[in-house]
């Protein structure tokens, strides 16, 4: 195990490198999907034709989807045994198990790197079927 003060000496800098870079692409969805909420209620509001509900229903949907990825929804559906959990540190609280909590930190990083890939996608369908239920009023 090491030490805390060689976290940086440990080349582990990357991970946290990686982890901003993916901070920063969930926030820009996060805007993404809090301006589409509010652009398909405006939408649903002036539209009330059933095909045009219908619509907005199936947009909307596909923004729930969007905030279960974002808010963590597809990491809940997975349990944690807390008993094994990588960040425990040695009774002594001198030592911290890196390896463990880097592996775990790397497969956090990979799931929330594929949530964020899905939810880019259902967002960019949702843009172009709201543009379209636009283009129709």
């Amino acid at each position: 195990m090491l030490t805390a003060p060689s976290l940086a000496a440990a080349g582990y800098n990357d991970f946290f490198a990686s982890l901003q870079t993916v901070q920063m692409t969930v926030q820009t969805q996060v805007d993404r999907f809090q301006a589409l909420m509010l652009e398909i209620k405006r939408v649903s509001a002036a539209r009330q034709d059933d095909e045009s509900l219908r619509r907005a229903g199936e947009i909307a949907l596909k923004l729930h989807r969007v905030h279960t990825l974002l808010f963590g929804g597809a990491l809940m559906a997975q349990p944690q045994d807390a008993t094994t959990g990588a960040g425990t540190a040695a009774a002594d609280g001198d030592a911290i198990d890196l390896d463990g909590a880097m592996a775990e930190f790397s497969s956090l990083l990979s799931r929330t790197r594929l949530a964020s890939t899905e939810a880019e996608l259902l967002l960019a369908q949702a843009s172009e079927e709201l543009a379209a239920l636009r283009g129709e009023a």
